[in-house]
């Protein structure tokens, strides 16, 4: 497998061995899973450009909520599927999981290199990719463009906040895991509209440190800093300090459109906690630092994730809406599903229902 830091310097190669064995570790010594796995392909950028999609058993004929997740470096994608455990959240919720695959397990997430040493050899546009794979599932009726999601771990989060920053419209709510944001976002960071999204860091993170590092191609904000960065973005109040297990959690609400952040400062490494642990998270622990369990990444993810978001239809009928308690004089385009004023009127969250978005062409395979 060809891989961008084995291309100079054998002293970075080892190391990016090391990483990788670690990194491949969890779910090599964990079990089995993935039955419902499907390997796919698009064309994009005149490329071809894989992920694996997960649908959920005994799922209903429909669009069902989408969430796309998005590997470390030097991660594959199926590793990052069996070491995450989101399938099971999502055959319990009925939600679709696509695993997108960067080129040589790297993602070009807008800095010059990932974690200072592995440089991002051509500017592909991997966040294009991401919602290219959004874009084929709402066309095949397998995903509700009014409920997907985004989230990353590491490498695969700083590109889940790039996509916040640029493209908030294409997703309902974001989350990350062990990333901060480069100190340039203070000035570049312009959503266009508010931005759910919950953020995991680790206390004892070496690979991204929660405070902060001045890191070759991009100076990273610290953990906290990144939060309130985005809390500031959507208008939030201060944020409520809550204790659970092996972490804190910051809550930022009353924030605009009805979004909110939540960050998570995990008492762990580089490592997303879960339900329990076991021996290739202890193996892995020696580089990444330990693993928590008692708190499970995925679960309060999901949980964050189904608070925002309206299912895609046609907008309620008038009389619908006087029984909701909406005066009668209300204009019919404002009251669609997604608006505010639709959103107060029927009890859901005012978050705008996202539409499949056209944008550099994108062919199955």
């Amino acid at each position: 497998m060809r891989l961008a830091c084995f291309a100079r310097l054998s002293g970075i190669s080892r190391f990016c061995v090391v990483v990788m064995a670690l990194l491949l570790a969890p779910a090599l010594l964990g079990p089995l899973g993935g039955a419902q796995a499907q390997q796919r392909s698009i064309t994009f950028d005149g490329a071809r450009r894989d992920y694996i999609l997960h649908v959920p058993k005994n799922a209903p004929a429909g669009p069902k909520p989408l969430v796309i997740a998005l590997h470390g470096a030097l991660q594959p994608a199926s590793i990052m599927q069996r070491y995450l455990d989101l399938d099971a959240v999502a055959d319990r919720e009925g939600f679709v999981v696509a695993y997108p695959k960067g080129i040589n397990l790297i993602w070009n997430d807008g800095r010059a290199s990932v974690a200072g040493f592995l440089p991002i050899l051509d500017a592909r546009d991997d966040a294009g990719f991401v919602m290219a794979v959004r874009d084929r599932l709402i066309e095949e009726g397998l995903a509700d463009p009014g409920r997907a999601y985004l989230m990353g771990f590491s490498n695969g989060g700083f590109l889940t906040a790039f996509v916040a920053c640029r493209h908030a419209d294409a997703f309902a709510a974001f989350a990350t895991m062990m990333m901060t944001v480069p100190v340039g976002y203070a000035e570049t960071c312009r959503p266009s509209r508010p931005v759910p999204i919950l953020m995991m860091n680790g206390t004892y993170d070496p690979i991204v440190p929660m405070f902060g590092r001045p890191t070759p191609g991009a100076r990273l904000m610290s953990a906290r800093e990144s939060a309130e960065l985005f809390a500031r973005l959507d208008g939030c109040a201060s944020s409520q300090v809550s204790q659970m297990p092996s972490a804190r959690l910051f809550r930022f609400d009353s924030c605009a459109g009805g979004a909110a952040v939540a960050y998570y400062e995990i008492a762990g490494g580089h490592q997303p906690p879960a339900q329990s642990v076991d021996a290739g998270d202890a193996f892995a622990a020696l580089l990444l630092g330990p693993r928590r369990s008692g708190l499970d990444a995925p679960n309060e993810i999901w949980s964050f994730f189904k608070r925002y978001g309206t299912p895609a239809g046609p907008a309620p009928a008038a009389e619908d809406l006087r029984v909701a308690g909406v005066p009668a004089a209300t204009e019919p385009m404002s009251l669609r599903p997604g608006t505010p004023r639709a959103a107060a009127a029927l009890a859901s969250v005012p978050l705008p229902t996202a539409s499949p978005l056209r944008r550099k062409s994108a062919s199955a395979e």
